[in-house]
């Protein structure tokens, strides 16, 4: 078996091990600009900056909406998501931030 051939079946084999929410692409995955700060969002990761917070569970609401919940305490929630856009806003800050999509 060539070397190519064993990576992508190593590969195959990971993937298919993952938890199926390590697998799924929302809409919200990928590199925004928010209010001024870079944030990164996967099915498994938030990030802003150098900071990176384990996702725990992604729900989604009847609006379109995503809750991220990072802890028992912390959750995020993402709405008015559009393909370049959305708002961000965290259960420690009453503050909404605007971000779009690098």
């Amino acid at each position: 078996m060539t070397l190519a051939r064993l990576v992508a079946a190593s590969l195959l084999l990971v993937a298919s091990s993952l938890p199926a929410r390590a697998q799924k692409d929302y809409p919200f995955t990928g590199e925004w600009e928010c209010d001024g700060a870079p944030f990164v969002f996967t099915a498994t990761a938030y990030s802003i900056g150098d900071d990176t917070y384990d996702v725990q569970e992604v729900q989604q609401g009847s609006d379109g909406s995503y809750t991220l919940f990072l802890s028992d305490e912390v959750y995020i929630y993402l709405s008015a998501i559009t393909a370049d856009a959305l708002d961000f806003s965290s259960s420690e800050s009453s503050r909404t931030l605007s971000c779009r999509r690098y």
